[in-house]
């Protein structure tokens, strides 16, 4: 009786070996095969306990990412530089601008060009009380060579008008005139050539 119950146990711990075996062959050939566990009873024999394990596959979830739009900072504006204002020439008191000036408090006239004295100071002789030169800043409305004044029944040889009925004309620098702008002969022709329909003319108040 004693030998069988060696006998048994002997041939219980060779299944063990050989189970324990084939465990150990299976699983390093295969992850994905059944575990094979073997636990031993009280009684000496053993059993066998099977159990089967999955893998899972884990994906970890897509996040999108919202594209951020790039910062664009506004231009910096940089105010633009104030025109260059031309400067008159020395001793002319008329703005830049100019292309005759007249002053009546000296009676004195200047023709300016590109901001260089053409001709003057030149002597003048303005408008008598009653009849005063306008003052302000004009410009050339028409030229007349040989112009008649029906108004004063008086010749007005080389007219340059400024202003209605009055302009630069050849006239006594002895008398005063009815509002125009006497000047020398030679000063009238010069005055004639030079200005055109359209520029500036600026009387000073004398």
């Amino acid at each position: 009786m004693r030998m069988k119950k060696i006998v048994v146990g002997l041939s219980a711990v060779v299944a063990v070996g050989a189970l324990a075996a084939c465990s150990t062959a299976a699983a390093s050939t295969a992850d994905d095969h059944p575990k094979i566990a073997v636990a031993a009873t009280t009684s000496g024999k053993s059993t066998v306990d099977t159990t089967t394990t999955t893998a899972h596959a884990t994906t970890a979830p897509t996040t999108t990412k919202k594209a951020t739009p790039p910062v664009t900072k506004a231009p910096v504006v940089q105010p633009a530089a104030p025109p260059v204002q031309a400067q008159a020439p020395a001793g002319v008191p008329c703005v830049a601008a100019a292309k005759a000036c007249v002053d009546l408090a000296t009676r004195k006239a200047w023709l300016i060009e590109n901001g260089q004295v053409v001709l003057g100071p030149v002597s003048i002789m303005p408008g008598r009380p009653g009849f005063r030169t306008p003052v302000g800043t004009f410009h050339v409305l028409s030229k007349v060579k040989n112009y008649w004044s029906h108004t004063f029944n008086a010749p007005m040889p080389d007219a340059v008008f400024f202003y209605p009925g009055v302009a630069f004309h050849i006239g006594s620098l002895g008398v005063y005139s009815h509002g125009c702008i006497h000047l020398s002969a030679s000063s009238a022709s010069v005055f004639f050539k030079t200005l055109s329909i359209g520029d500036e003319v600026q009387v000073l108040r004398g």
